[in-house]
Formats: C-alpha cells, sequence, structure tokens
C-alpha cells in the first residue's frame, strides 16, 4: 500500500499546476496536458537530438507527423494521460501513459526530456507524476517498449516494476506498477489537478 505524500515540504502550487524542486535545486512546474495542445510536444521534440527522438520513438524522425501529433495529443484524462515539465517557462519533458485496449488496468508509459535538461531528474519526477494519476485511476500493471540502448529508460521503469527483456531487438517492459520511493512530486497535488478537484484518496497498488 502506498499513501499520498508530499515530497517536498517547499514545493509551490499555483492554480492549474504544481511545482517541484529537481536534483540541483531548480524548480521545475508541473500540469497535465489539455486535449489538442500541440505546442509543447512540438517545442520538447524540438529540444531532442535525432539520437534522442530514435530512442524515444524507435526510429529517425526528423519532424512529428501530423497523425502522430493529433495521436499524442489526443488525451483524455483517464484513458489517455499526459503531463509536461516545465522549466524557466519553457516546455522541458512529457510523460504520458495510455491504457492497453481491453485491458484498463494495463497502461503503456513513456516519457522524453529535451536534451538540455538531462541529469536534472526530470525523468523521475514526470514518471511519478504519471504513475501517481494511473495508479489513482486503476492502472495496476505498466508496460513500455525501449531500444536496447536506452539504459536510463530501463533502469526508471525497473523502479516503478517493470522488467525488461529482450524481444525481436527491442526491449519490452512489464510488470505491477508501485510507485516511486522515495517520492519525487507532491502526489496529493498531482490527483487534485489531475481529478480537477480535492480527493483523499489512498493508493493501494497491490
Amino acid at each position: 500500500m502506498s499513501h499520498l505524500q508530499q515530497a517536498r515540504p517547499d514545493a509551490r502550487h499555483e492554480e492549474g499546476r504544481t511545482a517541484v524542486r529537481l536534483r540541483d535545486g531548480a524548480l521545475a512546474t508541473l500540469r497535465p496536458l489539455e486535449r489538442g495542445e500541440t505546442a509543447p510536444l512540438l517545442a520538447v521534440f524540438a529540444g531532442m537530438s535525432a539520437d534522442a527522438r530514435a530512442l524515444r520513438y524507435l526510429t529517425g524522425l526528423p519532424r512529428l507527423p501530423q497523425p502522430m501529433m493529433s495521436m499524442l495529443s489526443d488525451v483524455d484524462g483517464d484513458r489517455h494521460v499526459a503531463w509536461l515539465a516545465t522549466v524557466e517557462d519553457e516546455p522541458a519533458g512529457i510523460a504520458r501513459y495510455v491504457r492497453l485496449p481491453g485491458c484498463p488496468t494495463t497502461a503503456e508509459v513513456a516519457f522524453e526530456v529535451v536534451d538540455h535538461q538531462h541529469g536534472r531528474g526530470l525523468a523521475t519526477v514526470l514518471l511519478d507524476a504519471v504513475t501517481t494519476v494511473a495508479a489513482a485511476r486503476g492502472v495496476r500493471r505498466v508496460r513500455a517498449t525501449l531500444h536496447p540502448s536506452n539504459t536510463p529508460s530501463k533502469h526508471l521503469l525497473a523502479r516503478v516494476g517493470a522488467d525488461t527483456r529482450l524481444v525481436d531487438g527491442l526491449l519490452e517492459a512489464d510488470g505491477p506498477l508501485r510507485l516511486l520511493e522515495p517520492p519525487s512530486v507532491d502526489r496529493s497535488a498531482v490527483v487534485r489537478l489531475a481529478c480537477r478537484r480535492s480527493w483523499d484518496v489512498t493508493l493501494d497498488i497491490g
């Protein structure tokens, strides 16, 4: 059993977003993406190198194709959830989960961070936020597909319960969802933002 709790006593909260201190003391703000919101997607994509894009999307992408951008912005707060991290008013990273068709308690997770923000703990913060929402929404298992050389993501996914195995040249991560410990975000604030109302909730993920 994992309880919602505050991760940083100095975290600040503004309407529609929550803030967290990164490893180096810098402040990042987190908020859910809105349906059809594409500007942050494009900004984060533009801040990723060709190698980083290939690791995230498993293929080289000079630009985000319109059908993919439409799919990535088709969020609804439950089936498909995406959260944006902003540093100094600039989009810095996005994480998301998407429930598997026919298996609503299992979700695929993915995350990306712009190159110049690597090493500050943003991926950890983003993954903590979306897995917190996923758990509150009833997701009990997580999956992901990774490039074999994406070691940082492999290690981070292992911390939320997804172990990896090599399948047809790619790493397939899968396992029962567990929340990151110690938490990197104020989970009560994250759930309140996700649901647009105050929740006093205990997350029981088995």
